[in-house]
């Protein structure tokens, strides 16, 4: 992070430009400030002049005139609803605006915690153990539910793995080799461990891919649902999941997610201001809500529509990479042939995912 210092007024715009990702030049940057001042937004004073992080990022800096509360939950939710009030700015420019406190640049981070379906994979793990048994349509709708916050999590989490019954267990194997990690999480999690920034991944899916991904990515601590395998029967002659989630683990429900985020900074002696926290379905409202109220960085990313809204903040950009501009780190070097550098993507680190204690 960057060791200038910024006052508790100070507040960090990003711009990313959309067009820009599509090959197309972008708008004015002072033609975005003049929209983004207008209104109620015109007590702001801009600071210094934008900072070009990279082709489709701009940073503006502003003083909010003390406007803003000094309580960080306050001051979150303040900006929060200052971002959904710029939505028709956006629009209008074809930006994505993410807004932060000045003074996050201040903080050395040390702490992320990730969501894992749709977040760090490009999937929904269960809705791919269901293609293997032929119910994927009737897991998916749920599934679509669940993460819009329409019905109950854990309810709806019973449910959809009463009808994984049957699914063989090799699925785990397959579904290691066709999945893709979220364009940028390679890049994202490497710059992180460079960084000497402590990773977890708690996830409402389950435990064989946390651990697969965690260990693909070199983070530290994993949290997810167990499901319950058979070996061969008469029914199935081959081993198999039962439908049942293992009673003695916990449903990482989003209280229990923000239960583990709150246990993991307290295993480190980390407050929440030196925490990033991304995800992108309803289980993981309070998990940014907790992060984003102290202080610290939080992403909703690629997210549902209604968690876009509700989140501190929202990113809907190409890669993952991009969050590396909100946390002032330098993003992956790339070669003149526009392959990113392969020692950067080598950084590894000894040791393997380690499963939560208190997930039983």
């Amino acid at each position: 992070m960057a060791s200038t210092s910024s006052s508790i007024s100070d507040i960090d715009l990003f711009i990313f430009f959309k067009s820009q990702m599509n090959g197309v030049n972008h708008p004015d940057v002072n033609k975005i400030k003049k929209e983004i001042l207008k209104d109620s937004l015109k007590s702001w004073i801009a600071i210094g002049d934008p900072v070009y992080l990279a082709p489709h990022v701009v940073r503006l800096s502003f003083d909010s005139a003390k406007s803003l509360s000094e309580l960080q939950d306050q001051r979150c939710e303040e900006l929060r609803l200052i971002r959904l009030n710029l939505g028709d700015v956006e629009t209008l420019l074809d930006v994505e605006f993410v807004i932060l406190p000045a003074t996050a640049r201040d903080v050395t981070l040390r702490l992320a915690v990730f969501d894992m379906d749709s977040t760090l994979i490009q999937a929904e793990v269960i809705d791919e153990l269901a293609r293997g048994v032929g119910k994927l349509n009737e897991v998916a709708a749920i599934t679509s539910k669940a993460m819009n916050g329409e019905v109950d999590f854990a309810e709806s989490l019973r449910l959809r793995v009463s009808l994984l019954r049957g699914v063989p267990t090799t699925i785990w194997d397959t579904m290691k080799a066709q999945i893709s990690f979220m364009p940028g999480a390679r890049d994202l999690t490497s710059a992180l461990r460079r960084a000497n920034v402590k990773m977890a991944v708690f996830s409402g899916g389950f435990r064989e891919m946390a651990l697969w991904a965690g260990n693909e990515l070199g983070i530290h601590r994993a949290a997810a649902n167990q499901l319950v395998s058979s070996e061969a029967t008469q029914e199935f002659p081959y081993p198999h999941l039962t439908g049942e989630l293992d009673p003695a683990v916990p449903i990482v429900t989003a209280a229990k997610k923000r239960e583990l985020l709150l246990a993991f900074a307290k295993e480190h002696m980390v407050p929440l201001s030196q925490t990033l926290c991304i995800g992108d379905g309803a289980n993981d409202l309070s998990m940014l809500g907790a992060c984003g109220s102290n202080g610290g960085t939080a992403i909703a990313f690629r997210a549902k529509e209604t968690v876009q809204k509700n989140a501190p903040n929202r990113l809907n950009s190409e890669s993952l990479n991009d969050v590396l501009y909100l946390l002032d780190l330098d993003p992956p070097m790339v070669s003149k042939t526009g392959n990113t550098d392969s020692s950067y993507l080598s950084d590894s680190e000894a040791g393997a995912t380690e499963l939560m204690s208190d997930t039983g």
